[in-house]
């Protein structure tokens, strides 16, 4: 008797385009500046209390296992190790996010979905934080490995996964007036520094991205300046679109610009990026496949709403998402038939 793996043996093929390496290198930040710009994307804070070295007058310290996080003080990490603990040693998440955020190209795409959320090239906003949920997840870099993964099951291998965007949620009026003291904390002190040089808040607005990882349950708030300088590129993104080639035909698509499609264009720069230049690359551990494994098995359920989404309307997944249907269609028909 042939196994259900076997009924559905995968059958892509992925081509990558010849253009594809050096047109990434005409955008990409080279690894010693993420290096540099990770060390100053945030002034070091506590965890817990949200204090700065600064504010404490003395260096912090790291959590011990995953040496990614900080505290002031021994109380503040214990007050913290019941968030902190099922998560610790998650393959370095909030390093990747640091190397994110010191990415001058996908950090201006990012700030661009406020953008267009938030119509900020038309409206000017109040002195009040705006805010958004940015799902983030590790998948295999290999898109044939993340077909095998999704559709079969977890890989007998080390697979090298990397950092993707899967969503893009606006926060409500709610979300808002509920924001929690630490997170006020960061907002306030990036508006302090632009007034400090002299940008206006009506103009130059600083947005909360809150970045969701894992269970969904887990997450790191950091607080962006979208000034006159974004404005300007986004401006003239919404007027020429993004530009895709196909790797098979050559034939060149220019997408609109909007949220969707920005992150996708996020999500293919960092996956052009073979040699893990821009530090977003990192070995996959078992949560990682676990999260896809949940999404292929509960379709429409819990964390796989956010990566479904994105796989129904990124190009790059058209007949791994196709071949999913045809699946689900099929265990449909045989339950009502």
């Amino acid at each position: 008797m042939s196994s259900p793996n076997a009924a559905r043996s995968i059958g892509l093929i992925h081509s990558i385009h010849p253009n594809n390496e050096a047109y990434f290198h005409s955008l990409a930040s080279t690894s010693e500046e993420i290096r540099t710009m990770r060390h100053n994307v945030h002034d070091i804070m506590c965890t817990t209390c949200m204090k700065t070295e600064k504010d404490l007058g003395q260096p912090m310290r790291k959590c011990g296992k995953c040496h990614v996080v900080w505290y002031c003080s021994k109380e503040c990490q214990t007050k913290h190790w019941p968030k902190h603990k099922p998560i610790c040693g998650e393959a370095g998440i909030p390093k990747l996010i640091r190397s994110l955020l010191s990415n001058a190209l996908l950090t201006t795409v990012l700030k661009g979905c406020f953008v267009l959320h938030y119509d900020l090239l038309n409206k000017s906003m109040a002195d009040a934080p705006l805010m958004a949920r940015v799902d983030l997840a590790v998948e295999p870099a290999d898109i044939l490995e993340f077909a095998q993964m999704y559709l079969e099951g977890p890989l007998d291998r080390k697979v090298q996964g990397m950092i993707q965007f899967n969503g893009f949620r606006a926060g409500t009026s709610a979300d808002m007036l509920s924001l929690t003291p630490q997170r006020r904390e960061i907002w306030r002190k990036t508006r302090d520094e632009a007034n400090a040089k002299g940008l206006r808040t009506d103009q130059d607005p600083v947005v909360l991205v809150e970045f969701g990882y894992g269970d969904g349950l887990n997450s790191i708030t950091s607080a962006l300046l979208i000034d006159s300088k974004t404005k300007m590129i986004m401006k003239e993104s919404m007027a020429e679109g993004f530009i895709m080639t196909s790797a098979i035909t050559g034939e060149v698509t220019t997408l609109p610009c909007n949220i969707e499609t920005s992150m996708e264009f996020m999500n293919m720069h960092i996956r052009a990026d073979k040699k893990n230049q821009l530090l977003l690359r990192t070995e996959m551990q078992p949560f990682d496949v676990q999260y896809i494994r949940r999404s292929a098995t509960n379709f429409f359920g819990g964390p796989a709403t956010t990566l479904n989404q994105k796989i129904a309307r990124e190009a790059i997944y058209r007949s791994i998402y196709e071949m999913l249907l045809t699946h689900k269609t099929g265990e449909l028909t045989q339950k009502t038939s």
